[in-house]
């Protein structure tokens, strides 16, 4: 143990022990000059003699990815070896299913992409890291709903060594990394008993039904004693000692002892780990995700998924069978192996595959006729190059079709068969990050294209290859300047620029970016090239208006921006210049509300699905805004909003601001009962969001304004209002908090606590 207040390396000051596991104790600590908070994991001694700790220090230290913490320091002192990394806001997949219980298949597919991601990225390191210990515990989950896998023992995985694991977690550790059958006795029994006693965990006191920690067991020729393993996670050390002792007193329907045969997976005890068993923890670790419930440590005892009564697709669960298959030879091979399975994980479904068959043999005797007119004009010349690029080309054109009529599940099918056909050529990829794009999914836009840039060698040897691959960093730089990223933008829109420097547009869009970033004399420059190569009128006032809007020339912005409307075929960009002229209105202030109004209620039926919930939400706000005036009549503009906003909900395009504005709206009609049971099914969704119970306060304020002196009881507005100050914690800059803190203290010095 270190006690809170060492000092480490002169840096970093030990705050508490929050966790412990098979490779060492970890605390928080505080870093003294930067002021954040970091975790300190102390290697066990046991430990450190294994391993090289320069290699440790480089490796740990050169590792970098989204769904990985990172690593900052490597100390070493005369009382142990420490690692420092980041401290991972949120709780773990352990909690977040207690709290949650089991998760659907479309938000487990989700983390299981995420985390495949970053198993891909380990595995893919030379040589190869494997984590050795993912289970539910060792995976955070962000408030930001993204996941991050930490505590991976990278000295017990690499080099020599690779074969001696130095932990197991029951129930989701693979058979080879059980040493051998008295050591999985021992484990297998030692959970067995203390479930069967309903032994509590020491730190809390309450009784519990879950591993909170294993026992060690050793057994005397006069009774049994059970000894606490006191880390907090599902990690036991194996311990040499008693190894032998233990193998002889378990019972014979714990442990092989030779005088049967051996069971699939006894036959795989000792193999040492290897990336498939990596595989094999993330797929019972998905099961834990998908079913809410813990896998048994008694690998007989294991229930396969689809005897599970939940809802998941065929596809889903064939790709579960194999991670968790017993034999590591019948796994996927890695994260990389692994993660193309859970992309691809429809094409598993029964239904994709007959469909797929179908296509296939329909596609076939387009291909056979294609190849008999090719050989009767060609004499067979570049009869198979032919064939394939007409293939391709008619699921390019069909994609296109599927994606203009709004059919993006089909779109995705012929996608993927494109892919599948030459994985080298752009044109599919493109087509799906702009699918992306058109579905106002940026955030997913940004992540594949951004993944696509970076991993996929793209063929660049000609001119349209070049303007394909200068297409994606468009898109990607347009959903960024969608998200008001426009750093980002302007950098994305750029490197187009650079691999293809003939079309119009990207000099548009990168000048737009450039005027939002304040550099406006350059945002004309490339404008001018933009219409040197031509861009339509539409597009110039496109351009015009947005650069005007920037330099608060709202009236040249408004001219522009209904210009661009009035002129432009283009769904994309007329929907972006209605909504870029609701900004300027907006920013020009309350008198023109109106205008506003007149302008989304003329255009919001025009648009369809998500263009059109998106305009109903503004449209919504803007009866909210016109509500407010002097002049209006209350009640009739916060009905018409209340009415938008819950069919923007009913359409399934559900936030955390539109329940928000929907509650708010209750309230504003004194419908307090509806508006607080909004904000409470808020608080189940969003724990951690203090806003929710700020505006509860608020509502119960309101409501006890409406009784008598005699019957008002401040009770619940007192306790929303701590609440509300626990999670804010002062992190933003909240005016609304202030006027909550205000309020507060006048009804405590009226004597109302």
């Amino acid at each position: 143990m270190v006690k809170r207040g060492t000092i480490l390396g002169g840096t970093y000051e030990i705050i508490e022990q929050i966790g412990a596991g098979g490779g060492g104790i970890v605390y928080r600590a505080r870093h003294l000059r930067l002021q954040t908070d970091v975790v300190v994991k102390r290697i066990k001694d046991e430990v450190i003699g294994r391993i090289d700790l320069r290699q440790e220090a480089d490796i740990l230290k050169k590792l970098k990815h989204p769904y990985l913490p990172r690593v900052y320091d490597f100390i070493e002192t005369p009382d142990g070896v420490y690692t420092v990394i980041d401290y991972i806001q949120g709780e773990n997949l352990e909690d977040a299913v207690k709290r949650h219980g089991r998760f659907s298949q479309k938000q487990v597919l989700k983390w299981a992409e995420q985390l495949g991601e970053a198993l891909a990225y380990l595995h893919g390191q030379n040589p190869p890291i494997i984590h050795s210990d993912i289970k539910p515990t060792n995976i955070m989950l962000t408030p930001d709903g993204d996941l991050c896998l930490i505590d991976f023992n990278i000295s017990l995985a690499i080099g020599e060594d690779m074969e001696s694991a130095v932990g197991i977690s029951a129930g989701f550790s693979p058979p080879e990394q059980y040493r051998d059958s008295a050591v999985y006795a021992q484990i297998t029994k030692n959970y067995t008993i203390r479930r069967a006693n309903n032994i509590p965990n020491q730190d809390s006191g309450e009784q519990q039904d879950d591993r909170t920690e294993l026992l060690h067991v050793v057994e005397t020729d006069e009774t049994t004693e059970l000894l606490t393993n006191q880390d907090e996670d599902k990690t036991q050390l194996l311990w040499e000692k008693n190894s032998d002792k233990t193998a002889a007193q378990v019972s014979d329907a714990a442990a092989w002892d030779g005088k049967r045969p051996a069971t699939e997976y006894e036959q795989s005890f000792g193999k040492g780990i290897s990336t498939r068993s990596d595989i094999y923890s993330m797929g019972m670790t998905l099961y834990y995700l998908l079913t809410g419930v813990e896998p048994v440590a008694d690998f007989e005892q294991r229930i396969p998924i689809n005897q599970v009564n939940i809802q998941i697709s065929e596809g889903f669960a064939l790709i579960l069978d194999k991670m968790t298959a017993f034999p590591p030879e019948k796994r996927y091979a890695d994260g990389t192996e692994y993660l193309k399975a859970v992309r691809n994980c429809y094409k598993l479904d029964r239904r994709y595959i007959t469909m797929h068959r179908k296509q296939t043999a329909i596609q076939g005797v387009g291909v056979v006729a294609l190849a008999c007119g090719i050989l009767l004009i060609f004499f067979g010349l570049y009869r198979m190059r032919v064939e394939k690029d007409s293939v391709y080309y008619a699921l390019i054109s069909q994609a296109q079709t599927a994606m203009s009529n709004a059919d993006y599940d089909a779109a995705v099918l012929c996608l993927t068969q494109a892919k599948e056909m030459d994985e080298s050529r752009t044109e599919a990829y493109e087509e799906e990050v702009h699918m992306l794009y058109l579905q106002n999914d940026y955030e997913e836009c940004i992540r594949q294209g951004e993944f696509y840039i970076n991993t996929v060698p793209f063929g660049q040897d000609t001119e349209s290859a070049r303007e394909r691959f200068a297409n994606i960093c468009y898109l990607v730089g347009n959903a960024y300047y969608e998200t008001a990223n426009y750093s980002n933008a302007e950098k994305y829109i750029a490197q187009a620029l650079q691999l293809y420097g003939g079309n119009g547009l990207y000099y548009r869009d990168y000048a737009i970016a450039l005027a939002k970033l304040g550099r406006i004399e350059e945002a004309g420059a490339q404008l001018e090239k933009g219409i040197a190569l031509g861009i339509t009128e539409d597009s110039i006032c496109m351009a015009q208006g947005e650069i005007a809007h920037v330099q608060g020339q709202y009236s040249e912005a408004v001219d522009c921006l209904n210009r661009t409307i009035s002129l432009t075929d283009d769904r994309s960009m007329k929907k972006r210049a209605i909504l870029l002229l609701r900004d300027v209105y907006r920013d020009m202030g309350d008198d023109t509300v109106d205008d506003e109004i007149a302008l989304l209620e003329q255009y919001v039926g025009q648009f369809d699905q998500v263009d059109a919930l998106v305009m109903t939400e503004y449209l919504a706000e803007a009866y909210t805004r016109k509500a407010q005036s002097e002049t209006a009549d209350a009640d009739a503009y916060y009905g018409k909003a209340l009415t938008l906003f819950e069919k923007v909900r009913d359409g399934g395009y559900v936030t955390f601001q539109l329940q928000q504005n929907i509650a708010i709206l209750y309230e504003n009609l004194g419908r307090f009962d509806e508006a607080e049971q909004t904000l409470l099914d808020m608080a189940k969704d969003y724990p951690d969001r203090y806003e929710t119970y700020k505006r509860l306060a608020f509502l119960d304020a309101d409501r006890q304004q409406t009784l008598e002196n005699a019957d008002r009881n401040y009770q619940k507005t007192f306790e929303y209002y701590g609440k509300a100050k626990e999670l804010y914690g002062g992190k933003t800059q909240d005016m609304e908090m202030q006027i909550l803190d205000n309020m507060i203290q006048e009804l405590k010095d009226g004597g109302w606590e």
